[in-house]
């Protein structure tokens, strides 16, 4: 951009023509919304002293900051309004032939609040603010009415904003949606992958998932937490996709090696989760570490004892075991409901937290649905 000079910076396309007379420029004056309320006699002063400006592309018509000594009124070209001490290359506004600029600050005596740069080759009609203050002076009715124009076209800009704000905010709102269901549908892959190794029908993770959030609800999670839950909680065996099949899938107990290269599922689950920045991503980082340690510190991998254990960890332990419990495996087959309610029980205090044992058997019918 360069800043424009007194003299034209670039000829007049129309420049070997006649210049244009008073009532033209006059009647070019009124196409301006905020000068159409001043008499025709206004006008014509205005346009008496009026300065034809001609500018080329990059030109400056002025620099925010400076002060407010004349308005414009477009004849041709296009210029664009801009804020170069907030953000040099966002372009605020786009004006054409009958707009007009530099108002604002003419009006109100202040520095102008923005730069006027040239888009391309563009002529303007400059009115000084002494002739336009005296041009006021005599015509205060109409000066009443011009306030009201501005003040018309002020509020419609607002609304204008207000309206494009809320659009943009549903557009985000939409987007952001978007993105978090492409995250959740990862989710869901990945710990179905890792799932239907040994459990064909996936009955697992959804049932599971139910059963966390409304055991969840039960101890008090927040409604934000339940539904990060919801989702985390398929994410709990997904380390088993590291688990070979001879183990995973094995009818009978697992020597010693195998036990421990099963253990092994919660830390390399744990790590394929680990460093996101989602939400959902981190709380399956803790579940699938710590959902097989045990209330009595005899669990693993890392020995935690009581609450040290994470909440959503020991929320999900009791869900984990009674499903376990009431589903078919290779090494085993389903329990009786009231059964595995009994084992749950026994399990309470030991292996998992008695508290949420005990809200899972009293809110069970709720806990259970879709068995």
């Amino acid at each position: 951009m360069r800043a424009s000079s007194t003299t034209p910076t670039s000829p007049d396309v129309s420049s070997a023509a006649e210049p244009p007379g008073i009532p033209v420029l006059a009647r070019e004056l009124a196409q301006a919304p905020l000068l159409a309320e001043l008499p025709l006699d206004a006008l014509t002063e205005l346009a008496t002293n009026a300065r034809r400006r001609r500018f080329a592309p990059g030109d400056i018509v002025f620099h925010e900051g400076a002060a407010g000594d004349a308005l414009h009124v477009i004849r041709r070209g296009l210029l664009a309004v801009v804020r170069p001490s907030r953000d040099p290359g966002l372009i605020l506004n786009r004006m054409g032939a009958g707009e007009a600029f530099g108002e604002i600050a003419v009006l109100t005596e202040s520095a102008r609040l923005a730069s006027v740069v040239t888009i391309e080759p563009s002529e303007t009609l400059e009115v000084t603010k002494a002739d336009f203050d005296r041009v006021l002076a005599a015509n205060p009715r109409a000066t009443r009415r011009m306030l009201g124009a501005l003040a018309r076209s002020l509020t419609l800009a607002k609304e204008e904003v207000t309206r494009h704000n809320s659009r943009l905010e549903a557009t985000v709102r939409q987007r952001t949606a978007d993105l978090r269901e492409s995250q959740l549908e990862v989710v869901r892959r990945l710990s179905h992958a890792a799932e239907s190794r040994d459990d064909h029908t996936g009955v697992h993770i959804s049932r599971m998932s139910r059963m966390c959030a409304e055991l969840g609800r039960a101890a008090g999670l927040r409604d934000s937490d339940i539904e990060l839950l919801l989702h985390a909680a398929s994410m709990h065996d997904i380390g088993k996709i590291a688990i070979p099949d001879r183990v995973l899938l094995k009818q009978g107990p697992l020597e010693p090696d195998e036990w421990e290269l099963m253990k092994s599922h919660t830390i390399v689950g744990a790590e394929m989760l680990a460093g996101s920045s989602s939400p959902v991503v981190q709380m399956g980082e803790v579940i699938a570490r710590a959902h097989h340690e045990k209330w009595d510190g005899t669990g693993y991998p890392l020995g935690l004892k009581g609450d040290e254990i994470p909440l959503v960890a020991r929320i999900c332990s009791v869900c984990d075991v009674y499903d376990a419990l009431v589903s078919d495996r290779p090494y085993k087959s389903a329990w009786p409901v009231d059964q595995a309610l009994a084992e749950l029980r026994r399990l309470a205090g030991r292996h998992l937290d008695p508290r949420l044992v005990a809200f899972f058997v009293e809110r069970r019918p709720d806990l259970r649905a879709g068995d």
